[in-house]
C-alpha cells in the first residue's frame, strides 16, 4: 500500500505525489495506493495521518482546500494494521467523469424501482407502511434547504465528535469532497450498489441544496455534517425518502419505516449512513 520514495511515518512531501501541496505542516503520515492493481506501480489514491488529527489541524486543511485542491476526510478503519486498510482502494476507482453521468432523479429511480420492483410470486419487495407516505413510485428529490449556518464552519464545529483513536486523517486530490466515494476505491456500499458514481452524484447534490460536507468514512460508514437540515415534517419526508435510495439499511435496520427516520433528521446537523 505504501508508494513514497521516503520512510513511512516521515512528513509529506504531497507536491511531488499529487502535483499539489498544502502549507499546514502535516504530521507524520504515509501514501495509500490501490490494493488491486496489478501494476508494480500503482496509483496514489490519498495519503493518511499516523495517528489521530486535532480538529484544528482538519479545519485549517478544509480552509486550503479551495487553494490545495486536496481534501481533508476522516478515515475510521477496524482493521488492527494501518497501510493494509478495508477503507481505501479495495475495489477499482471510478473516472471522475461517471459521476458527471448521473443525475440525482435518475439514480433515485433507479434505485426506488429496484428497491420496491414487485416478484411474481412473493408481491412487492416492502409493505406500503415502510415507504409511507410514499408508495411504489419514486417520489424524486427534495426541495433545498435554508442554510442555518456556514457548511465548513458547521462541519468544523462537528469534528471531535467523529475523532476516536481509530480515526485518521486523509488528504485526497479532488474538487469536492462529494467524490472520495468514488475515486478512493472504497467497497463500503456494495451490498447496495455495484458502483459509487450515483452516490457521489446525489452526495453532490446534497452539498449543493444542503450544506453537506462529507467528515468521516469507514469500510462501511459516511457520517456528513449538515448545514441545510430539513425543518418541517414533509420536508423530512421528501429528504428521508433520498436517504432511503443512498442507504436502505440505515432506515431499515434502525427506525423501521421512511416516516419515523423523517422525524429523526428534522433540524439534524449531521447525517449518519450504514450499510451490512
Amino acid at each position: 500500500m505504501l508508494q513514497d520514495d521516503r520512510e513511512a511515518g516521515a512528513p509529506a512531501d504531497l507536491s511531488a505525489v499529487f502535483g499539489t501541496g498544502v502549507s499546514t505542516p502535516l504530521p507524520p503520515g504515509e501514501i495509500l495506493t490501490e490494493q488491486t492493481a496489478l501494476s508494480d506501480d500503482p496509483a496514489p489514491l490519498c495519503w493518511i495521518s499516523d495517528e489521530p488529527p486535532a480538529p484544528q489541524l482538519v479545519a485549517a486543511l478544509r480552509a486550503e482546500h479551495r487553494q490545495s485542491g486536496l481534501w481533508p476526510l476522516l478515515l475510521c478503519d477496524n482493521d488492527e494494521v494501518y497501510g493494509e486498510r478495508c477503507t481505501v482502494g479495495v475495489v477499482p476507482p471510478e473516472p471522475l467523469e461517471h459521476i458527471d453521468r448521473w443525475r440525482v432523479v435518475d439514480v433515485m429511480a433507479r434505485i426506488w424501482d429496484g428497491l420496491v420492483q414487485a416478484d411474481d410470486d412473493l408481491g412487492p419487495a416492502y409493505d406500503l407502511e415502510v415507504l409511507a407516505p410514499f408508495d411504489y413510485h419514486c417520489p424524486g428529490p427534495a426541495r433545498g434547504g435554508n442554510l442555518l449556518a456556514d457548511p465548513d464552519i458547521l462541519a468544523n464545529q462537528q469534528l471531535p465528535k467523529f475523532i476516536d483513536d481509530d480515526t485518521r486523517l486523509a488528504l485526497i486530490p479532488v474538487r469536492r469532497g462529494a467524490d472520495v466515494l468514488t475515486v478512493l476505491g472504497w467497497s463500503g456500499a456494495a451490498n447496495h450498489v455495484s458502483r459509487t458514481a450515483g452516490l457521489s452524484a446525489m452526495a453532490r447534490s446534497w452539498e449543493e441544496r444542503f450544506g453537506v460536507r462529507l467528515l468521516r468514512l469507514g469500510p462501511d460508514r459516511l457520517d456528513l455534517s449538515v448545514a441545510a437540515p430539513p425543518q418541517d415534517a414533509d420536508h423530512a419526508a421528501a429528504v428521508a425518502a433520498e436517504h432511503w435510495t443512498f442507504c436502505p439499511d440505515r432506515i431499515l435496520q434502525e427506525t423501521g419505516t421512511i416516516e419515523a427516520y423523517a422525524q429523526e433528521i428534522r433540524g439534524r446537523r449531521t447525517w449518519s449512513f450504514w450499510w451490512e
